[in-house]
C-alpha cells in the first residue's frame, strides 16, 4: 500500500495546480516548510505517481487535473481497502477477546463469592474499606444490646464520614436502644447527621450493606446479648448477587415493620405499657395487614394472636379495631 499524502504534500499540490511554474524556493517560502519538509511532501507525491520526476533532472512535473485526479481516487481506494483490512483483523482480535472473557466470567462464578472474616481487626478493616468506596446508600440493622459508648463512637465517626460525602444512610436498631442514655443519644446523633433512623422490637440479624453490591453478615451462631471477644468475631462478606437481593428484602421488610425514633416515646410514658411484640402487632394493624400475615410475621399461633388482641383492645379500652387505631394515635402509640 502506498503511504497517504500529509497535509503537506496536499498544500505542495494545491500550490503546483495553481502555479505550475512555481519553484521549490517559492514554494517552501509561500508554506513557511522548511527544505525537509518540502522534499519529504514532493516524495509521497513522486510515490503516488502525481508529480513525475524528468528524465535525468531532479526537476518535476505536474500532471493534468483529470490524471490527479484519478491518482487521488485510485490512493483514496488503496486506504479504504486497507481500513477494512484492519477491520477484520480487529473484528477477528475482539472475537477471540470475548471468548476468553466468557471463559474468565464463568470460571469466576465457579469462585465462592463469599470471603470469611476471622478477628475484629479484619472486620473492622473490611468495613472502613466498604465505608470508603460507598457512593450510593448504606444500610444497616443492629440486633443485640446497644454497644458500649466507645464502640458507639467509633461507629458514629464512620457513618460522618459517610453522610458527609453526601451518601444516603438507613439504619435500623432495637427499640431497647431507647432505654440506654447513650444509645438514644446515639440515634440522635445519627438523625442529627443526616440518616433515616428506626427501631425495631425484633431484628433477625446484624446487616451492613454498601450500595447494594456487598454485605457484611455475622458469621456463625452467636449471643446478641454476649459482648464477643476481639478474636471470636467473624463476619461473612457477601457479593453473590441473589444473597445480597434476599438481604435487601428482609432489610425492607424491618424498615417496613419499624417505627422512627423520634415518634418512639420513652420509657418514661404511656408506650412502656407495650411489650415488644405488642408494638409489632399496633403497627402492623396500622398498615392494615392481616391476621394470617400479622401472626406469621411474629412467629406465633391465630390463637396466640387473638389472645394479643384482646389484651391490646383492653389496654387501649377500645370495642373495636378502628377505635383501638383512634386510641392509639391519640396516645401516640401509633404514627400516622
Amino acid at each position: 500500500m502506498r503511504q497517504p499524502l500529509s497535509d503537506q504534500a496536499h498544500m505542495f499540490l494545491r500550490l503546483m495546480l495553481a502555479d505550475p511554474s512555481i519553484t521549490r524556493d517559492a514554494a517552501r517560502r509561500t508554506t513557511g516548510m522548511s527544505e525537509q519538509e518540502l522534499s519529504e511532501a514532493m516524495e509521497l507525491l513522486t510515490d503516488a505517481g502525481m508529480v513525475p520526476r524528468l528524465a535525468g533532472r531532479g526537476d518535476v512535473v505536474t500532471l493534468t487535473p483529470d490524471a490527479i485526479l484519478a491518482r487521488l481516487i485510485a490512493l483514496q481506494e488503496d486506504e479504504t481497502r486497507e481500513r477494512l483490512a484492519e477491520l477484520e483483523r480487529t473484528r477477528a482480535t475482539l472475537a477471540v477477546l470475548s471468548e476468553s472473557l466468557l471463559r474468565l466470567r464463568a470460571e469466576n462464578d465457579r469462585v465462592s463469592s463469599t470471603t470469611r472474616l476471622v478477628g475484629r481487626h479484619e472486620v473492622s478493616v473490611a468495613l472502613e474499606g466498604a465505608a470508603t468506596q460507598a457512593r450510593q446508600e448504606v444500610l444497616s440493622m443492629h440486633p443485640g444490646s446497644p454497644l458500649p459508648p466507645d464502640m458507639l463512637k467509633d461507629s458514629m465517626k464512620r457513618n460522618r464520614g459517610v453522610i458527609e460525602r453526601g451518601i444516603g444512610m438507613r439504619s435500623i436498631h432495637l427499640s431497647t436502644m431507647l432505654k440506654v442514655p447513650h444509645g438514644r443519644a446515639h440515634l440522635e446523633e445519627l438523625q442529627d447527621a443526616g440518616a433515616e433512623v428506626r427501631v425495631a422490637s425484633v431484628l433477625p440479624f446484624r446487616l451492613i450493606m454498601i450500595d447494594r453490591v456487598v454485605a457484611y453478615v455475622p458469621a456463625g451462631p452467636t449471643d446478641p446479648d454476649t459482648e464477643p471477644k476481639p478474636d471470636d468475631i467473624a463476619a461473612l462478606e457477601v457479593r453473590d448477587p441473589h444473597m445480597l437481593d434476599l438481604f435487601l428484602k428482609v432489610f425492607e421488610f424491618c424498615w417496613v415493620h419499624g417505627a422512627t425514633a423520634s415518634a418512639t416515646a420513652s420509657p418514661n410514658t404511656e408506650s412502656a405499657e407495650l411489650d415488644n411484640r405488642e408494638s409489632s402487632l399496633l403497627r402492623m394493624l396500622g398498615q392494615g395487614l392481616k391476621d394470617d400475615a400479622i401472626a406469621r410475621s411474629l412467629g406465633i399461633s391465630s390463637r396466640t394472636l387473638r389472645r394479643m388482641m384482646t389484651d391490646l383492645m383492653r389496654k387501649l379500652e377500645a370495642d373495636s379495631r378502628f377505635q383501638a387505631g383512634a386510641h392509639a394515635v391519640a396516645r401516640g402509640w401509633l404514627e400516622i
